[in-house]
């Protein structure tokens, strides 16, 4: 078996840096003292849960795409609404 040495470049450092770093913050915000800890205090959940929370995030995003085009119609309304009331002031200016 033969191991493919790899450069520890800068960035390859900073990488590996940031995701010790993660690891320990989880390990922080968990309460314990070690990573190697953080399994025992997971705990699984069925998936028929995770489908209910899917669901509704699903539907909350199909519904924040109907009211943002409802939106953007309507920003349309008022930028030519806007545009029209500006060349109305600018010939009565003249």
């Amino acid at each position: 078996m033969s191991r493919r040495n790899k450069k520890l470049t800068p960035s390859v450092l900073r990488r590996i840096i940031a995701e010790e770093r993660q690891k320990l913050n989880e390990t922080l915000e968990m309460g314990l003292s070690h990573p190697s800890e953080a399994p025992k205090k997971t705990r699984e959940v069925d998936a028929d849960k995770y489908a209910d929370s899917l669901e509704q995030c699903c539907n909350w995003y199909q519904m924040c795409k109907l009211k943002e085009a409802k939106l953007e119609r309507e920003l349309q309304l008022v930028k030519e609404a806007k545009k029209r009331l500006k060349t109305r002031i600018l010939r009565s200016v003249k």
